[in-house]
C-alpha cells in the first residue's frame, strides 16, 4: 500500500507529530532540508517525517516561530575570543557589520514564503 503524502506547516502539526519531528531531528535540520516549488511556483523549504501510513513534508521558514529563553540562547551561542572585541561607536563590532551584509548577500530574508 502506498503511503499518503501531506505537505503542512510546522505550527499545524499535532502533538504526536511534533514529538516525531523532534525525535527525527534532535540536533536540528541543517543539511536535511529539501526544496520544491509550491502550486504558486514559489520555492518551499521542508523536512520529511514519516509515520506508518503517511509521509509529511513539514514546511520550515527562515523566520523564527518562537522566542528562545536566555538559557537556550546561552546553550546555542558559546562565547569565543572574538566575542570579547570592543564594539565600535555604534555598539557593533566591525565583524558584526560585515556578517549582516553577508547575510543579505546570501539571500537571507525575514519575509515569510
Amino acid at each position: 500500500m502506498e503511503k499518503k503524502k501531506v505537505v503542512t506547516d510546522y505550527n499545524k502539526l499535532s502533538e504526536d507529530l511534533v514529538r516525531l519531528y523532534e525525535e527525527t531531528y534532535p540536533t536540528g535540520i541543517a543539511g536535511k532540508t529539501i526544496r520544491f516549488p509550491n502550486v504558486r511556483g514559489e520555492i518551499v523549504t521542508a523536512v520529511r517525517i514519516e509515520t506508518d501510513d503517511t509521509i509529511y513534508l513539514v514546511k520550515v521558514s527562515a523566520k523564527p516561530k518562537e522566542v528562545l529563553t536566555e538559557e537556550q540562547m546561552d546553550e546555542l551561542v558559546k562565547p569565543s575570543a572574538k566575542d570579547t572585541e570592543e564594539p565600535d561607536a555604534e555598539g557593533e563590532s566591525e565583524e558584526d557589520s560585515e556578517d549582516d551584509g553577508n547575510q543579505r548577500k546570501r539571500g537571507f530574508s525575514d519575509d515569510d514564503e
